[in-house]
């Protein structure tokens, strides 16, 4: 009975960023879980092979080329996912971009682009998520933010300040769409991605050191978090930042 309130059985999720890293991670585990996938991401021949192994777990996988700081595609995205599938039940917030750049020798441009990525799309899918879950009177929205939400990190200014926006966002969506949908949000430590290989060739072995658990985090190590997140098991969970992070406590290596 206690395993049965992690199953996503019969429930709909939208895994924005799904084609690699940590999106991937959590549309796998949600469809080992029970759940079917509306995969979105602009990758799309990555998007098509997630989409394939999700399949492999007798779920369905609707892949969508959808540019989620647009709030058009936005809703196109949606309206396809609830033509097609019928309901959405979670709403994972992940697609995001880290690129590492001297605050003074920022753009504007560079500034509002990284914000439009990280935290404008945040808004534009749980606005438009968040109606469709208002309306079945039930949803879990879960962010995915960042440890550099919390802690400076040189380079990752605009990164770690969009984050920080995320968080903010997620504990006034949680009072504004409660006590029908629930909005979290993960904030992982330094994880093996796609995104963050290039970073992790030049300080893993410094890294390990700091961190208690010695080893560097997986995308499995999140998605676990968010199965939880999604699933009946928290229900009285709202407004909370999770930090999945190996136990570490200080500011990563620039």
């Amino acid at each position: 009975m206690v395993l049965n309130r992690f199953a996503l059985t019969g429930k709909v999720a939208v895994v924005t960023g799904a084609a690699r890293g940590i999106g991937r991670g959590i549309a796998l585990a949600f469809a080992e879980a029970g759940a079917d996938l509306v995969c979105v991401d602009r990758r799309v021949e990555d998007l098509k092979a997630v989409a394939g192994e999700i399949e492999l777990f007798g779920r369905q996988a609707l892949a969508i080329d959808c540019d989620v700081k647009n709030s058009q595609e936005v809703a196109g995205m949606t309206g396809k996912a609830m033509d097609v599938l019928g309901r959405i039940d979670i709403l994972v917030n992940n697609a995001g971009r880290a690129p590492m750049r001297d605050v003074m020798k920022m753009s504007v441009e560079e500034w509002e682009a990284d914000f439009r990525v990280n935290l404008t799309s945040v808004f534009l899918c749980s606005q438009a998520v968040g109606v469709i879950m208002l309306q079945q009177r039930s949803g879990s929205i879960i962010n995915i933010s960042s440890r550099e939400s919390l802690i400076p990190s040189i380079g990752m200014a605009s990164y770690g300040a969009a984050k920080a926006g995320v968080n903010s966002l997620t504990r006034t969506l949680a009072w504004e769409l409660a006590p029908h949908v629930r909005v979290n949000a993960i904030l992982p430590g330094p994880v093996s991605t796609p995104m963050s290989a290039a970073w992790l060739a030049r300080v893993e072995g410094e890294l390990v050191d700091r961190i208690p658990m010695k080893r560097i985090g997986k995308a499995e190590d999140i998605a676990m978090t968010a199965v939880y997140l999604a699933s009946s098991a928290s229900d009285w969970v709202t407004g909370r930042l999770f930090e999945i992070d190996g136990g570490v406590e200080f500011s990563p290596l620039a």
